[in-house]
C-alpha cells in the first residue's frame, strides 16, 4: 500500500531513445508550465485507479489534494497523507494509525512528486504529442512523455491530457512492472488561501489513533 499512496502522490518511463521533442507537443507543454506557474496552490478533486492486469489487480480511490510549494495534503478513500515538506505523515483510517517519516527516508527519485506533476517534462524527459481526446467532455491534446534515462525511472511512458485552456486533465503512468495508474482530474481550483496548519500533523485531529514514528 505505501507504493500505490508514493504512486499517487507522484498524483493526481525504454522508449526514451526513440522520443524526439515535438515542437506542436513543446508549445502545449509550456502553456500549461506558463499557467501552472501562476498558482501560489492547487486545490484538486481526484479519480484514480491503479491496475495490474497480469496481477488481477484493480483498485479505484477518490480523493483530494491541497498543494502549496512542497507541501500537500492528500485525502484518500482509504489515508491521509500530510507533508511539510520535511516531514511526513500517513493516516490509515481503517487502523486508527498513524505512520510519521522523514521525507528524506521514503521520498523515491522514480516516483513523480505532486509539487512536480505540471511541469515535469522540462526536466528529463522526451515528448510527442500523440492525438486528440475527450476527457469528462473537454477536448484535450494528449502528450506522451519518455524519460532520458529510463532506469532511474519507474514507469515507461506518461500520457498527459491538456484541455485547450491549458489545464491538466488526466494523466496515465504506464508503469515497468505492470503497474498502470490513472489519474482524471475532476476539478481543480488554484490560488486559494492555506494555513500552514493543514500542512501539520495534530494529535488532537486523530484521537486514540497509534502512533507509529519511524524517524
Amino acid at each position: 500500500m505505501r507504493t500505490l499512496l508514493l504512486s499517487v502522490l507522484s498524483v493526481f518511463m525504454f522508449l526514451g531513445s526513440n522520443a524526439q521533442d515535438d515542437p506542436k507537443a513543446k508549445a502545449i507543454l509550456e502553456k500549461l508550465s506558463a499557467k501552472t506557474k501562476t498558482y501560489n496552490t492547487i486545490n484538486a478533486s481526484f479519480n484514480s485507479t491503479l491496475e495490474n492486469k497480469q496481477a488481477n489487480l484493480k483498485v479505484e480511490q477518490k480523493g483530494t489534494i491541497k498543494l502549496k510549494g512542497d507541501k500537500y495534503r492528500l485525502d484518500l478513500d482509504d489515508y491521509l497523507v500530510i507533508t511539510d515538506g520535511a516531514t511526513t505523515w500517513t493516516y490509515s483510517k481503517a487502523d486508527n494509525e498513524i505512520m510519521i517519516d522523514n521525507n528524506a527516508d521514503i521520498e523515491d527519485d522514480s516516483q513523480i512528486k505532486p509539487s512536480e506533476l505540471f511541469t515535469i517534462w522540462e526536466t528529463g524527459f522526451k515528448y510527442s504529442y500523440e492525438k486528440q481526446e475527450s476527457v469528462n467532455g473537454a477536448t484535450c491534446d494528449v502528450i506522451k512523455l519518455f524519460p532520458k534515462n529510463p532506469s532511474e525511472r519507474s514507469f515507461h511512458t506518461i500520457r498527459l491530457f491538456i484541455s485547450t485552456n491549458n489545464e491538466l486533465k488526466k494523466v496515465v503512468v504506464n508503469g515497468k512492472s505492470g503497474d498502470n495508474y490513472v489519474y482524471i482530474i475532476n476539478s481543480l481550483t488554484p490560488n486559494q488561501a492555506f494555513a500552514d496548519s493543514i500542512f501539520k500533523y495534530a494529535a488532537s485531529d486523530f484521537p486514540g489513533a497509534d502512533v507509529i514514528d519511524n524517524r
